[in-house]
């Protein structure tokens, strides 16, 4: 049926009676020409006063059609299409926004979040004004239960951001409905999804359940050219940082671009002072690794981040890590004679931390938050030590056993969960020590070069058993020496167990070269829980030791430098000496945090967080393919259009009517020109009257 979207300027039609009165009262006299004599008039040429006629006729009518065709140009006729009828009915509109970063991707200079927000503005402008609009986002953080009149939905969508999370288009429907529930008894309701509908956050398409009442639009936005570059993955060669010594951090990159990057710059900043910087070049989709050198000279915990240069995807181009430097290895030292090896040790370095107890004064407290523990010269462990040992190896510690010339073997198998026995000490010769598998990782970084004749400590063993666990050490005989037991009371506790006591009586081990480096290795290998430099935000905790927990501490994050990000109190919970937050989903920012106790504002810890990675790659479904998906869905409509002005008309033209008033305009223009041609090309004759002078 055909329509007028403004009749009333039907009425200018009547100005085609300004063409017809020039026409008919536009007389034209005979031009007279004089001649002085009739001899230079080799021709005289009649003209039937019909052609000319015919010529004013054909200029008339252009001027008329041009005339009433650009009336009805701004009347602006249109054709009802059958779906108008759907749209006029439904008085709810739900429109799914998506704001996750991958939308900053750009199509024709523009970002397609920005696209994505002119498309919904457009939106509002397709339906009448007493319906009523919901716009749905990732964050969830707005009031998506409700529905608003346009005013108000445009004013948030001014004001609507990129979210650091994402939604399959499932659970975007399922609110959606949830909405049209809780407001509408209406059973034929209009979905708009905005989105770049990336595979691996939309989820598989195929599998959607979507109802036939509803009626769905798809705007899907791609981007003319796929490029972002972000940092996988982060690792240090040493995950023990010193103060002044030389580390490498470890940086893995990956292109997901569809054109290869050239020189991209890439720099490791820590405490927001640059440290060290490189270059990549990828091809696409290409994986690469480089390191980055560093040196701290002070200890404490540091916070770091890689910067890339990458454009225009921005979110991912900082990655926050912390570096615990120096962080102490408590050491709890518990002894039945007077020898100061292990005080030698560990005294003189502050990485770590000794607490040196005989066996008759112990302080059970100091085991708690404990990382290594060394019995040295016990003869017999009693129920109070032997209780406190299986909470501590329960907790994931590490215990390290030198035995008593006189021990008591009884007391110690229950704590090593293995069968051990005495070997008397009369009659038991000692015996060299086989040098030590420099392949053996326990050993990395101990030997500058292999010795094949490394001149080994001699040992009289006191302890023996059968072959368990890994064997570090062992006699000339193949018996153990220094043996590591894992898993006992859990997977991350270890046992060193030696079969000599720590007497020079009995070896000379601790007075060999290999004696500090040994011990040394054992006490860092007592980190078995090293904390992880960064978290996601895709993880549901994060666990962070502090020393001295109570457990009525409270603990808040404090955004270190220039955040945007607001200080927070995270769900939490307290066991033994973890603190274990859960990872906040909505309202932060990637970046470095400190960890403050809320009653002393005392600064107890660091933590980093970055946005998952989920974001940072994937491809996104073709018009073809989400053509093919949804080929059987006659109340789905997919529009392949970037421009919102192209998809405002395309949506009217299927759902509204099928405007004609271009087509009115072409054709007033195409009768201006035909009255031009006629003007310029047909020349007018006349039939003249010849008067002799």
């Amino acid at each position: 049926m055909l329509n007028f979207l403004y009749p009333s300027f039907l009425f200018a039609m009547g100005l085609i009676a300004i063409p017809i009165i020039i026409h008919f009262f536009n007389f034209q006299r005979a031009k007279k020409v004089y001649f002085t004599n009739v001899a230079f008039l080799q021709e005289v040429r009649a003209v039937s006063r019909s052609r000319n006629r015919l010529k004013n006729l054909l200029i008339l009518l252009c001027r008329c059609l041009a005339i009433i065709f650009l009336a009805l140009a701004f009347a602006q006729p249109y054709l009802s299409r059958q779906n108008a009828e759907v749209v006029q009915q439904g008085n709810h509109v739900s429109i799914y926004l998506d704001n996750s970063f991958s939308m900053q991707n750009q199509a024709d200079n523009k970002t397609l979040f920005d696209l994505g927000v002119t498309n919904a503005e457009r939106i509002l402008g397709l339906f009448p004004k007493e319906v009523l609009f919901q716009v749905l986002d990732n964050s969830f953080a707005r009031n998506t239960r409700f529905f608003f009149d346009k005013q108000k939905v445009m004013d948030s969508l001014r004001t609507l951001n990129y979210a650091p999370s994402n939604r399959t288009i499932q659970t975007i429907y399922n609110r959606q409905l949830e909405a049209f529930q809780t407001n509408t008894s209406e059973k034929q309701n209009h979905i708009f999804w905005i989105s770049d509908f990336r595979k691996n956050t939309t989820g598989d398409l195929t599998k959607l359940k979507i109802d036939t009442l509803n009626q769905f639009y798809l705007l899907p936005l791609q981007a003319n050219q796929e490029a972002n570059l972000y940092v996988d993955s982060v690792w240090l060669e040493n995950p023990f940082v010193k103060v002044n010594e030389n580390n490498t951090v470890f940086v893995q990159i990956k292109h997901t671009g569809t054109e290869a990057i050239e020189d991209k710059i890439v720099k490791l900043f820590i405490d927001d002072r640059q440290m060290s910087s490189s270059t990549v070049s990828l091809q696409p989709n290409e994986t690469t690794e480089i390191a980055l050198n560093f040196a701290v000279e002070t200890a404490g915990a540091k916070f770091c981040k890689i910067v890339l240069d990458d454009y225009p995807v921005l979110f991912d181009n900082e990655y926050y890590f912390t570096l615990p430097v120096a962080p102490p290895v408590k050491i709890v030292h518990i002894s039945g004679d007077e020898t100061n090896f292990i005080p030698n040790v560990y005294g003189s370095e502050p990485f770590f931390n000794l607490k040196k107890y005989s066996i008759e004064a112990v302080d059970y407290n100091e085991l708690k938050g404990a990382g290594l523990v060394i019995l040295q010269a016990i003869p017999e462990i009693d129920e109070a030590l032997k209780s406190a040992l299986r909470n501590f190896l329960r907790k994931g510690g590490t215990l390290v056993i030198f035995p008593s010339a006189e021990i008591q073997t009884q007391s110690y198998q229950e704590i090593v969960n293995l069968a051990i026995s005495s070997v008397p000490k009369v009659g038991s010769p000692r015996l060299a020590l086989n040098p030590p598998d420099a392949q053996n990782p326990f050993f990395e970084g101990i030997f500058d070069k292999e010795e094949k004749n490394m001149n080994m400590p001699e040992n009289q063993a006191v302890l023996m058993w059968n072959r368990a666990g890994q064997n570090l050490l062992t006699f000339k005989n193949d018996r153990p020496f220094l043996t590591r037991l894992t898993g006992n009371l859990n997977p991350n506790s270890q046992v060193y167990l030696f079969a000599s006591p720590l007497d020079t009586e009995f070896s000379d081990f601790p007075k060999h070269a290999l004696f500090v480096p040994v011990m040394y290795k054992i006490a860092l290998s007592s980190r078995t829980e090293i904390e992880k430099l960064a978290f996601s935000f895709a993880e549901s905790t994060a666990e962070i030791t502090i020393d001295s927990l109570q457990k009525n501490d409270i603990f808040k994050l404090v955004p270190i430098g220039e955040s945007e990000n607001p200080e927070i109190i995270p769900n939490q919970r307290i066991s033994g000496n973890k603190l274990i937050l859960d990872v906040p989903k909505s309202g932060l920012r990637a970046g470095n945090f400190s960890i403050v106790r809320q009653k002393d504002r005392q600064k107890v810890g660091s933590i980093a967080f970055n946005f998952e990675k989920i974001e940072s790659e994937g491809q996104s479904y073709s018009m073809d393919e989400l053509e093919e998906i949804f080929k059987n869905h006659s109340n789905i409509q997919i529009f392949d259009s970037m421009d919102s002005t192209d998809f405002a008309t395309d949506f009217q033209d299927k759902n509204v009517a099928q405007n004609l008033w271009r087509w009115m305009l072409i054709l007033a223009l195409v009768f201006l020109l035909a009255e031009i041609l006629l003007l310029r090309f047909w020349k007018k004759e006349t039939t003249d009257y010849l008067v002799r002078k």
